[in-house]
């Protein structure tokens, strides 16, 4: 089962859809949660990425992670 909140912790390595450009960095939105992605480089929009999750609030569904690898694109 999945929810819509998915709960992350420190040090986990998730792959997640790059959805857009926010402020000062990359986004993935994963259900109702955001996870903002430091160190992307510049085209991840749309692509599949490897992350190491930084920080995780559980409260407010909202996480901070640094880039690994890109895995692939968008099959949109």
């Amino acid at each position: 089962f999945r929810g819509s909140t998915p709960d992350y912790a420190a040090g986990d390595a998730i792959e997640v859809m790059v959805t857009d450009e926010g402020d000062g960095g990359h986004v993935a939105r994963i259900g109702d949660s955001t996870l903002r992605i430091e160190g992307a480089p510049a085209d991840a929009v749309n692509t599949r990425v490897v992350v190491d999750v930084e920080s995780w609030d559980d409260a407010t569904h909202t996480g901070r992670a640094t880039y690994r690898k890109t895995v692939g694109k968008s099959a949109f």
